[in-house]
């Protein structure tokens, strides 16, 4: 049960178009199937996008991937490939994938007010030739997902725009937000000093990006 009752929920699609109205002709038909050259040319500017993925259950995930500019490979106008680098071995994208192969893609290109919204149907593979089109620093990764593209939008700049995500003189302070070293030793059952958690940290950051 949710934790807390509301009296005003939404529960069908009439009372949302009640209060949001319609989408006009030019947003409603922005959606194409495949990747385009403007869809290409954001893709080939982007070093971060994050993938949403859920299990057979449903259950959600969402996950960010970030490597240089371009790093999402676009085989053809309805192929993109994602290469996956070192990170926590948890692996949660891929098997989400093996259950459920639906995948989103939301990709950003610093210093661009749009942003562009991918959907589609992913695998896992693991061909040599392309895994290593895909090397950086001399370091192959070990696994590719491959998208079928079946639709891709650009979204507009209002929340990019309300967030001043690209202008740092709008950021607000970090302090106060405890290190990963504190948060790990928190939600997890160790005994571990956060000062070392946060040590082995730092040293991954500088070590074993690639």
């Amino acid at each position: 049960m949710p934790a807390h009752s509301f009296e005003q929920v939404i529960t069908s699609e009439d009372e949302i178009r009640a209060i949001l109205g319609h989408p006009g002709q030019r947003a409603a038909d922005k959606v194409i199937d495949h990747i385009d050259e403007h869809c290409a040319a954001l893709i080939a500017h982007s070093p971060f996008l994050v993938i949403s993925s859920a299990d057979s259950d449903g259950n959600m995930d969402m996950s960010p991937k970030g490597d240089p500019e371009g790093f999402v490979k676009v085989l053809d106008d309805k192929t993109l490939v994602i290469p996956d680098r070192l990170g926590n071995r948890r692996g949660d994208t891929f098997s989400n994938v093996l259950q459920n192969p639906k995948v989103g893609l939301y990709f950003l290109a610093p210093g661009y007010r749009e942003t562009l919204r991918v959907s589609g149907t992913a695998q896992i593979v693991r061909d040599t030739a392309l895994l290593e089109s895909m090397s950086v620093q001399g370091k192959v990764p070990t696994l590719a997902l491959v998208i079928s593209v079946e639709k891709a939008f650009f979204h507009c700049a209002k929340c990019v725009i309300r967030s001043g995500l690209w202008k740092p003189e709008s950021w607000g302070s970090v302090d106060g937000i405890p290190t990963l070293g504190e948060i790990l030793v928190s939600h997890s059952n160790t005994d571990e000093p956060a000062e070392e958690i946060q040590k082995s940290i730092d040293e991954a950051y500088e070590t074993r990006v690639y």
